[in-house]
């Protein structure tokens, strides 16, 4: 925005790592760490990246969401610029600017961004590149930010490799007209393949066709080599390509064709046919997650505390680091020593596999449940509680939320752990923020599991979310494993939220 050079803003940089794995979350999208802006009324925002627009796979769309539990006010109107860049242009691929009144919990309208302006070409097909970085300016609408701030943010596709051996049997029967099944053998327990055949093209080209589980599967992208096997195990390559699955195309299955045709097999019988058998390798490489992670976030005149633990400032626009002198501590460095040394511990956690000394008083302001225990004549005389709901690692986290009121390196299983502590024992700032953690990062294949935690504690705002997650992505969670087994073990439950998707349907059509 051309005058907006003379208002103070602050910009989000977002970078996606392994971005050709990401398209394969399909519609659930990514989501980019939250990030509280303090010179915004604390309000927090995330970015959400989705490279496959619903109703047209030319696009891809790119948007921004407001936190759903902010502070005041409840509408807040922004101006903001969009960036895109990948990691072989230094200038960017794509530039939009727009401007939304957000209220709590809503997202602004997306930035439609063609897949031809960001994708690499290869051969016929359009591939995303390695890395994307994304970055939004934001300049409040009426008034200005009290000074100039930027955050970094990253998120990595966690990748996991696997390798397993393909047998066909019979393979002088091989003909165009007469495909032969692929028998897996693996050490994995499960293999993210329904099944595996050889076919032939009228010239003798050989393939390797994949087919890709229909139901239950999160799985979009799978990245695939294939190797000959000689008689003395020996590799030879032979073949490599990308298959995907396209809900919008009804495709599930993909082709990879081998470089040696069955002529050439045939005529290397002795090294790679052993009793008529052809052996391959497959390596096969998909997404199982995405982390995110808050690099740096800094402001004109400081830079706040941050994952690397630095602290720093901006003078003539150079960034400089400010040793924080050891010998000064606040209260929370002091409650935590207290419970690292165990000075003056008065009473003990015990879990299945290790023992916390702690203390009353904190425990009891902290939290009602603990209060009341230590206040009862009979409990109070005794020197230990026992915990027997939680597990070892969740205990150590929910003591040091207690001793500091901050959580740290959250994931999913240990926010739903928490989200139990912070229910059972009354503290509720813990719940509070375990939930929010949970509704920031609500998916298709994790909705339903949240949404019997929400529905467990009587937690009815993180239900309604998880609800309203489920009707968004209705057709992808019906045919999961989890639905099936929300439809088994809460049976009202399930009924009540196939209401709510009935009716959501029957107001969109």
């Amino acid at each position: 925005m051309a005058a907006d050079s003379q208002r103070k803003s602050f910009t989000i940089t977002w970078r996606v790592e392994n971005c050709k794995f990401c398209e394969q979350v399909g519609d659930n999208g990514m989501s980019s760490p939250s990030i509280c802006i303090d010179t915004l009324d604390n309000t927090s925002f995330r970015l959400w990246l989705n490279l496959i627009w619903p109703k047209s796979e030319e696009y891809m769309y790119v948007t921004i969401i407001r936190g759903k539990y902010c502070s005041l006010p409840v509408i807040i109107e922004l101006d903001y610029d969009l960036s895109l860049f990948s990691e072989h242009s230094p200038s960017p691929l794509f530039e939009a600017s727009s401007s939304h009144a957000f209220q709590k919990g809503y997202r602004s309208p997306p930035f439609l961004i063609p897949k031809a302006k960001v994708f690499e070409r290869k051969e016929e097909e359009l591939l995303p590149p390695d890395n994307i970085t994304i970055q939004f300016k934001i300049w409040k609408k009426l008034g200005s930010l009290s000074e100039d701030g930027e955050c970094t943010l990253t998120t990595e596709a966690q990748v996991e490799r696997i390798s397993f051996v393909g047998m066909v049997e019979n393979f002088s029967e091989l003909t165009p007209d007469k495909k032969k099944a692929i028998r897996i053998r693996s050490a994995f327990e499960k293999i993210p393949l329904s099944s595996m055949n050889m076919g032939m093209t009228c010239e003798g080209i050989i393939f390797i066709e994949f087919f890709i589980p229909l139901s239950g599967t999160m799985i979009r992208l799978y990245k695939c080599v294939l190797y000959l096997l000689d008689n003395k195990g020996n590799e030879v390559k032979c073949g490599e390509g990308e298959l995907s699955y396209r809900p919008l195309r009804k495709e599930n299955s993909g082709k990879i064709p081998l470089q040696f045709s069955k002529i050439n097999l045939m005529d290397l019988e002795k090294q790679y046919l052993q009793n008529d058998c052809l052996s391959l390798q497959c390596e096969i490489a998909f997404l199982t997650e995405c982390k995110n992670k808050l690099v740096k976030t800094k402001y004109a005149a400081i830079l706040t505390k941050c994952t690397e633990q630095a602290t720093s400032g901006v003078r003539n626009n150079e960034e400089i680091v400010q040793e924080v002198n050891p010998s000064i501590s606040t209260v929370k460095d002091d409650l935590l020593s207290l419970l690292s040394t165990g000075l003056l511990f008065d009473t003990k956690l015990r879990t299945s596999t290790e023992t916390f000394p702690a203390h009353k008083n904190i425990l009891s302001a902290r939290s009602p449940v603990f209060r009341a225990m230590f206040t009862n004549e009979k409990e109070s005389t005794d020197d230990s509680v026992q915990i027997d709901d939680l597990d070892t690692n969740t205990v150590r986290r929910f003591l040091l939320f207690l001793y500091s009121d901050n959580l740290e390196d959250l994931d999913f299983e240990s926010a739903k752990n928490l989200y139990f502590a912070g229910d059972k024992y009354g503290v509720f700032s813990l719940k509070h923020k375990c939930s929010h953690f949970l509704e920031e990062n609500l998916c298709s294949s994790n909705c339903c599991d949240i949404l019997m935690l929400a529905d467990r504690h009587s937690d009815s705002d993180l239900k309604k979310s998880a609800q309203e997650c489920i009707a968004q992505h209705d057709k992808e969670v019906l045919l999961s494993d989890q639905w099936k087994l929300l439809e088994e073990t809460n049976t009202n439950l399930a009924f009540e939220t196939f209401r709510i998707m009935y009716k959501k349907n029957r107001r969109n059509s």
